[in-house]
């Protein structure tokens, strides 16, 4: 599934937030939000730049949810480096499962199961 092209500024940016928030770097992952702040006020004022802001406004909002929940530390990245680490974390999972000795059966199970509940734990 590639991203469309015209989202990844603001997926680059959200997922520096992320990151920054991550390694609790705050300082640095607000600097991201304010870069994405001003690129959703930026494209507020374009008109032919609807399906951008509409995409800008729902990662902004998934950030401020989050600061006000406080569970920025569970936020998942966006785009094609969402897709990414989405896939390179269940092929971690399924090789430590593989390495513990599993069966095939129950490890396309916990696979399967991992994938059906990312990002909910």
């Amino acid at each position: 599934m590639d991203i469309l092209a015209k989202y990844k500024f603001a997926d680059w940016l959200y997922n520096r937030f992320v990151e920054h928030y991550r390694k609790s770097e705050i300082a640095e992952a607000f600097i991201y939000l304010d870069v994405l702040t001003r690129y959703k006020n930026f494209a507020l004022e374009i008109r032919k730049l609807s399906d951008q802001r509409r995409h800008i406004k729902e990662l902004h909002s998934k950030i401020t949810k989050a600061l006000k929940a406080e569970t920025v530390h569970k936020l998942l990245l966006a785009g094609d480096e969402g897709i990414a680490e989405f896939n390179r974390e269940m092929k971690e999972f399924e090789d430590h499962l593989r390495k513990i000795g599993l069966s095939d059966e129950y490890i396309t199970e916990a696979v399967s199961d991992k994938k059906m509940n990312y990002g909910t734990n």
